[in-house]
């Protein structure tokens, strides 16, 4: 009996082993032969060949590479507006850098200080991107109130090197999305992932 109960002991911590390393498995980036094009949607011919993260709310995050560039493409139902958070680490030197994609976009580092920008306002630095569209003002006749488009996907291209190595240490974080009565709800992926904790965040590689 005492030796049953071992057994039981040991399967378990063995399973739960595997769930931990499974987990945080490297995930592999598909290659493309076609250049993404920057036009707020994910469903055109050139991401056919993106690897596929589900998110809840049906949300997802398309991913994909080529020689010379990272592409990410979030989206959401016709109803989001679909704000991107995209973390990467440099793996040279250990910096956080971070993405956002609103009505605005920009890059940011961790510091001792914590998230500085890295560059002036709209000065993109090997990077490019899709934000949310700026569609008119609520009043016009007073010029204020401004309206976005909703239903657009957010897209970043990131050329390769920007940042060093063939696996790149990264997490996303995807919002503005309508779930369960919240027009706000964001999601993560890892799940669990915190922004300025790059231990909690995914492996992904440019490996073919």
């Amino acid at each position: 009996m005492q030796n049953l109960s071992k057994l039981l002991l040991l399967s378990a911590s063995l399973l739960f082993l595997a769930t931990k390393a499974s987990a945080f498995e490297t995930i592999a980036i598909n290659p493309t032969n076609k250049a993404a094009l920057l036009d707020g949607r994910c469903g055109n011919d050139e991401w056919e060949a993106a690897t596929k993260i589900e998110l809840p709310a049906q949300a997802s995050i398309y991913l994909m590479q080529d020689e010379d560039s990272f592409y990410i493409c979030a989206k959401g139902k016709a109803e989001d507006y679909t704000v991107l958070d995209l973390y990467i680490e440099h793996a040279e030197t250990g910096q956080l850098h971070h993405f956002h994609l609103s009505a605005q976009m920009g890059e940011s580092v961790l510091t001792e200080e914590g998230w500085e920008q890295a560059s002036g306002k709209w000065e993109l630095k090997d990077y490019a991107g899709f934000w949310v569209p700026f569609s008119g003002l609520e009043d016009p006749e007073n010029r204020k109130d401004p309206k976005f488009e909703r239903g657009t996907h957010r897209q970043v291209q990131v050329l390769r090197k920007k940042f060093s190595g063939n696996t790149w240490n990264m997490m996303f974080g995807v919002s503005a999305i309508n779930h369960e009565g919240n027009s706000g709800a964001e999601f993560f992926y890892p799940e669990k992932a915190v922004a300025d904790d790059k231990a909690t965040w995914g492996k992904f590689s440019f490996s073919e």
